[in-house]
């Protein structure tokens, strides 16, 4: 069976509540990340941290200057928070102390009460900052003046710049007893998201289904594997050797056959098809020896996705048929919202 027809199928046992063969490997610490905008991500990542923390205690990291996660997980006032990631960053990078673990972690349930219940981890965020769009200036003009000093015991100074992510999720981890980590980011690779990979185990890259998003999969694999770019120039002089894996790559806005509901569409096999071939241009980066085991079809967001996002409710507690008002506009959960939720919960279980 061929690398296309084998994602479908396992798509489609999804949908019919059919046993899939589990991962193999899995981590602990997931960025989701991709060098494009617009493809729903935030959502996303919003509604992986729902799911992941009805399973593990889990530590969500806003490293967006748009801070969506933040807003979908803690609420519309985004001027509220006395302590963000970019003061924990600010502190760790310029050695002004650390900052107080008790104003920068928030439990997420006293922001969004769909993370409450019982059966449910304890789930934390870290908030995202506006400054962060200045960040990269600030960050490579402090690894520029590291590398003109020596080694300090054997480690190059800048070791701990490239270092201040991995150094705040483990104090976190400390303080949060968080067993999952989840890391939402830019869709530049310059400042933070260079930070989040370098603290990352593992990548998850949406995908959306049309070319500009299939280039920006190139680009981020490209990145990951070319050891001239700027990621493995940095923390080459660091001496730092992570790289994280590439563990899912999320089809968004896949859509389905009249005919058959779960067969793809033609454009959506197209570009499932074109993204399949460069993953195995780069099949080395994946975690698994055969990459087409780390593609996953996410349904065509339509209503859903927007009301999920806007009204910061997971879609696995969305109903067909409700209506809600986004941005003046009346919108309707869409019937595919239980394809949408079977697949929310595939993803997440293989993470």
């Amino acid at each position: 069976m061929d690398a296309l027809s084998k994602v479908i199928e396992r798509a489609g046992k999804v949908q019919n509540g059919e046993a899939i063969e589990p991962r193999i490997t899995k981590f602990n610490s997931y960025a989701v990340s991709n060098f494009r905008g617009g493809i729903g991500k935030s959502t996303l990542s919003f509604n992986l941290a729902y799911e992941m923390s009805s399973v593990d205690p889990t530590l969500v990291l806003d490293l967006c200057p748009q801070r969506n996660m933040t807003q979908s997980l803690l609420g519309e006032d985004l001027t509220s928070f006395d302590t963000t990631i970019y003061d924990a960053l600010l502190a760790e990078i310029t050695n002004t102390g650390p900052v107080d673990l008790d104003d920068l972690i928030i439990r997420v349930a006293s922001g969004n009460t769909a993370f409450l219940g019982s059966h449910r981890k304890k789930s934390y965020v870290i908030p995202g900052s506006q400054e962060l769009f200045l960040f990269p200036s600030l960050l490579y003009s402090q690894l520029a003046q590291y590398q003109q000093l020596g080694s300090v015991r054997g480690q190059a100074p800048s070791a701990k710049v490239l270092n201040s992510i991995s150094t705040i999720i483990e104090l976190a981890k400390t303080k949060t007893s968080a067993t999952k980590i989840l890391v939402d980011t830019s869709p530049f690779f310059g400042g933070a998201t260079h930070l989040a990979w370098c603290a990352a185990e593992a990548l998850i890259i949406p995908v959306r289904v049309d070319q500009h998003s299939i280039e920006a999969l190139r680009l981020t694999l490209e990145m990951l594997a070319n050891e001239e770019s700027e990621f493995h120039k940095f923390n080459r002089q660091a001496g730092l050797g992570n790289v994280p894996k590439v563990h899912a790559i999320t089809m968004t806005h896949c859509g389905w056959s009249r005919q058959n509901k779960n067969n793809p569409d033609s454009s959506t096999k197209y570009f499932l098809q074109r993204a399949i071939e460069i993953a195995k241009e780069y099949e080395h980066l994946f975690s698994e020896d055969d990459c087409a085991n780390c593609f996953y079809l996410l349904d065509d967001f339509l209503s859903s996705g927007r009301i999920s996002g806007k009204q910061r409710i997971p879609l696995a507690k969305l109903s067909a048929g409700k209506k809600f008002t986004v941005d003046g506009q009346r919108l309707e959960v869409n019937p595919s919202i239980e394809r949408y939720k079977k697949e929310m919960k595939n993803l997440a279980f293989s993470l």
